[in-house]
């Protein structure tokens, strides 16, 4: 397994304010990132590394409207929405007999 990239190795809430910052400048102006990383927050990455994460991450983004189109299309169908509510609410009335049975002390 390779090791894990430089951004991947910065604190989440870094790696999310940059995740935006990239989103907000169309996932480029790679080197004024680089420059904020190393100045906000003292770690130096690349233009490089930035770059690759920064194709992963528009990546990931597409795949993601992707995915939500594809659901949009399928909650059209009145019968798919309506078994997906009932599915919710057992899901939900199974995780409260669950909890209830811990309260109780069965495991």
């Amino acid at each position: 397994m390779p090791p894990r990239s430089k951004v991947e190795l910065l604190p989440k809430n870094v790696r999310d304010e940059l995740d935006q910052k990239l989103r907000d400048n169309g996932y480029a102006d790679l080197i004024a990132l680089s420059q904020w990383l190393k100045q906000t927050h003292g770690t130096f990455i690349g233009k490089s590394a930035l770059g690759q994460y920064s194709l992963n991450l528009k990546a990931k983004d597409k795949a993601a409207v992707t995915i939500a189109k594809g659901m949009q299309e399928d909650l059209s169908d009145r019968e798919t929405v309506d078994l997906l509510l009932e599915l919710g609410a057992l899901r939900v009335k199974e995780y409260r007999i669950l909890r209830r049975l811990e309260e109780i002390g069965y495991t």
